[in-house]
């Protein structure tokens, strides 16, 4: 840690390699290397962990529902990083930008632009991250009912998730090298 309280951020080609390695395709897909990993690589074992999980309570989930939790999450908490890769990456997916405005409750939205099982997973987000986890039983319920149980485990598994990545981000005050797409120019 340098003498001002901030963690360094590595470059690429100082990351252990290994973990460069593993790393490299997820660069190569986004074109840069992410302040998230140049700061999370100072632990280099924690990442592959993390990614291996990340793996495992997104597989039950649809890329939608993936999606609506981490846009949910990462709006609500202010989380800018990981919001705008997110918003990349549901354009990627083909979500529609009305699909991603919905998602962040944006003005002006509508959440009926998200499907019933998607509002339902925005909904049992929302009520996560404002009430702490706390009297979430009949969001809980109603996303149970809706996907079964291991999908709903999935899902408080991602918010939880999506909660931890946006505090780090935050408290790290990541900034990435693209716009939000609401932000970015059009093409002319």
């Amino acid at each position: 840690m340098s003498g001002d309280g901030e963690i360094p951020r590595l470059a690429f080609e100082d990351v252990d390699d290994a973990l460069r390695a593993q790393l490299k395709p997820t660069v190569d897909r986004l074109g840069y290397f992410g302040e998230f990993f140049q700061v999370a690589a100072h632990v280099p074992g924690a990442v592959p962990a993390f990614m291996t999980y990340t793996a495992a309570v997104k597989a039950p989930l649809a890329d939608a529902q993936n999606e609506v939790l981490a846009l949910t999450v990462c709006t609500m908490l202010e989380a800018d990083y990981e919001r705008i890769q997110h918003e990349r990456l549901a354009t990627k997916l083909g979500l529609a930008r009305e699909w991603i405005a919905a998602a962040e409750s944006r003005t002006g939205s509508h959440a009926s632009t998200l499907k019933e099982d998607e509002r339902l997973l925005q909904v049992l987000a929302q009520a996560m991250v404002t009430r702490h986890g706390l009297r979430c039983d009949d969001e809980l319920r109603a996303v149970t009912a809706a996907l079964g149980p291991p999908r709903a485990v999935a899902a408080l598994l991602q918010i939880s998730r999506f909660v931890t990545i946006a505090l780090l981000c935050n408290a790290m005050q990541l900034e990435l090298p693209v716009p939000s797409i609401f932000d970015a120019q059009p093409a002319t």
